[in-house]
């Protein structure tokens, strides 16, 4: 019998030992998958896939997922961020809101966001987030214009602008998950 095999009987762990780099590629994309589900869900899944990119990258030296792919996946998650927190705001604009309607709608969204949190997990801060922006804009816009036709429009242009927003973070959530996963196995 072969040094190997016997190892093997012994518990298995020269195996263990000789395959954690496969094991630990598989782990990282099952939670890459996650990472999306929860930007999908409106929460911070592109933060979560940054840090276990980091996290990763650390683990193992920088090897893989070197300081460049590091710093591309960062700037990946900034412009994420920024368009989800802006969206609503120029969608708003878009609708011709004055700047207290856009401001009102990137508080409410704010608030909102928060405040679903605590109200229903996951889901809550995704609806609080629009039903908040888009009521405190339509509240601003029909205080100052006494319109409610234009504050119903700016309402709504507020609901497709972070809709939009959320659906770009959503697409650099992928993206960032592809490269990450190239990077490991490629």
């Amino acid at each position: 019998m072969c040094d190997e095999e016997n190892l093997l009987r012994k518990g298995g762990w020269y195996f263990i030992v000789e395959h954690i780099s496969v094991l630990m590629n598989v782990i990282m994309t099952v939670l890459l998958g996650f990472g999306i589900l929860l930007t999908l869900l409106g929460l911070p899944g592109n933060s979560f896939l940054l840090i276990l990119a980091i996290l990763y990258g650390w683990q193992e030296g920088f090897l893989h997922l070197t300081y460049s792919t590091l710093g591309g996946l960062a700037g990946a998650w900034l412009i994420g961020e920024l368009l989800e927190f802006f969206a609503g705001v120029a969608g708003a604009k878009r609708e011709n809101a004055s700047w207290r309607g856009a401001f009102a709608a990137f508080a409410g969204m704010v608030a909102g966001g928060i405040l679903g949190t605590f109200v229903m997990p996951v889901i809550g801060t995704m609806i609080g987030a629009l039903l908040a922006g888009a009521a405190a804009a339509y509240y601003l816009e029909y205080m100052k214009n006494k319109d409610k036709t234009q504050a119903r429009r700016v309402a709504w242009g507020v609901v497709k602008g972070q809709m939009i927003g959320m659906f770009a973070k959503f697409v650099i959530a992928i993206g960032m998950s592809v490269t990450i996963i190239y990077k490991l196995w490629f």
